[in-house]
C-alpha cells in the first residue's frame, strides 16, 4: 500500500490511502443498494422477537450450504480436520510443504458472518488466496456459530484449534492468528484469553474490519453508520440484542476493546474508512496505542466491508489488501525466525 499520509502516534502507525480504483467505487452503490438491503430487512424481521431471531438466524446459516459447490481453487491442496464441536481445514498450495509434515509455520484464520454466517466453503478460496500470498498454509477453523452456540463458545473452538497446532508441533512464534469481522475480533479475543491463561502467544495478529465491540453505542454515533455500503445500522446490534446478550444483559468483557493490551503481539488492522466498523478499528488501535503494542493501521478509501480481502479475485484494490497482509505475514515471521537464531 502507498500510503497517503502515514503518521505515527506511539507504537501505531495508521497509513490512509489514496483514492479509489473504479472498481471499489462502483461496488459500493451497487451493495447499499442490494446486499445492504436484503440485510436490512433480515433484521428487521429477526427483531420482532425471539422467534424470528431464531429463523433468521438459522436461515443464514443455511447459506453455507450452496457455497459447497465453489470448491478449492486449482493448485491448492485440501486436508479436513474433525474436532468433537466444530470442523477445520488445511488449505496449502506449491511452494508451500504440506503442514502435516513440515509443521512450520500456518495461519490459523476465523470468517466472519456476525456470527451468523460463513464457514469452510465461502470462505475457502480467500483463505486459499491469503495462503498462497503468503507463502504459508492455512489453518481454517469453522467455529459453533449463533443460535446453537454463543460467541463465548466460538471462542473455546478457537482455543481448542490453536492448542491443536501446538500439540502438533507448531512453534507458537510461527503461528499467526487472522481473521475478518467475527472472525477478526475473535482472533483478538483468542490473543487476550491465551495471553491471560500464560499460554505461549503468537507472532502476530492479522485482521480485517473487526467486530471488536459488541456495544454499539458508539458504532452508531459514528458518521459511517449512515455511510457503509453492506452493513445496515441496525443489523450488529440486533445480533447482539437477540443473540449475543444473556437475558438482556451484554457483559463488558466479552468486548476485546475493553480489554488491557499489554504483552499481545504486533497487529495488522485493515479497514475500509467508509465502513461502520471502523468505529471498533479506531478502539482497537487506541487499545494497542495504551500497552504500547505495534500496530499497523491502514484505512483503504471507500473499500466496502469484507470486499477489502474477499473482493481480491475482482478488486485491484482488494489485492492490494491482500498483498499487504501476505507482506505483513512474511515479515513478522521472517522476525520470529531472526529472533530464534540470534537466541
Amino acid at each position: 500500500m502507498s500510503p497517503q499520509s502515514p503518521h505515527s502516534v506511539s507504537s501505531v502507525i495508521v497509513e490512509q490511502s489514496g483514492s479509489a480504483r473504479i472498481g471499489t467505487r462502483i461496488a459500493h452503490p451497487v451493495l447499499r443498494t442490494t446486499l445492504q438491503q436484503f440485510l436490512r430487512a433480515g433484521a428487521w424481521v429477526a427483531d420482532r422477537g425471539p422467534g424470528p431471531a431464531d429463523l433468521i438466524f438459522r436461515v443464514t446459516r443455511l447459506s453455507e450450504a450452496p457455497a459447497r459447490v465453489l470448491g478449492a481453487p486449482r493448485g491448492v491442496r485440501r486436508h479436513p480436520v474433525f474436532f468433537d464441536s466444530f470442523d477445520a481445514e488445511w488449505l496449502w498450495s506449491e511452494p508451500v510443504s504440506d503442514p502435516r509434515i513440515a509443521r512450520d509455520s500456518a495461519i490459523l484464520y476465523f470468517h466472519g458472518g456476525a456470527f451468523i454466517a460463513g464457514g469452510l466453503h465461502s470462505y475457502r478460496r480467500h483463505t486459499a488466496r491469503l495462503g498462497a500470498l503468503s507463502e504459508l498454509p492455512v489453518f481454517s477453523v469453522d467455529y459453533r456459530q449463533l443460535p446453537d452456540a454463543h460467541p463465548n463458545e466460538s471462542l473455546d473452538d478457537a482455543l481448542e484449534a490453536y492448542q491443536y497446532l501446538l500439540d502438533h508441533g507448531f512453534a507458537p512464534e510461527k503461528i499467526v492468528f487472522s481473521g475478518d469481522s467475527a472472525g477478526g475480533g475473535l482472533a483478538l479475543r483468542l490473543a487476550l484469553t491465551v495471553r491471560d491463561r500464560g499460554l505461549p502467544l503468537p507472532a502476530g495478529i492479522s485482521v480485517t474490519s473487526p467486530w471488536a465491540d459488541f456495544d454499539s453505542t458508539a458504532r452508531m454515533a459514528h458518521p459511517n453508520a449512515k455511510l457503509d455500503a453492506v452493513l445496515p445500522a441496525a443489523g450488529p446490534d440486533m445480533v447482539v440484542r437477540r443473540g449475543i446478550a444473556i437475558d438482556g444483559v451484554l457483559d463488558p468483557s466479552w468486548s476485546v476493546v475493553n480489554h488491557n493490551f499489554t504483552g499481545l503481539p504486533p497487529m495488522l488492522v485493515q479497514v475500509g474508512s467508509r465502513e461502520m466498523l471502523l468505529s471498533d478499528a479506531l478502539e482497537v488501535a487506541k487499545r494497542c496505542d495504551e500497552a504500547q503494542v505495534p500496530l499497523r493501521l491502514q484505512i483503504r478509501e471507500s473499500a466496502p466491508h469484507t470486499l477489502i480481502h474477499l473482493g481480491a479475485g475482482l478488486l485491484a484494490d482488494g489485492r492490494d489488501a491482500a498483498a499487504d497482509a501476505a507482506e505483513f505475514h512474511r515479515t513478522i515471521l521472517a522476525a520470529a525466525d531472526t529472533g530464534r537464531t540470534a537466541a
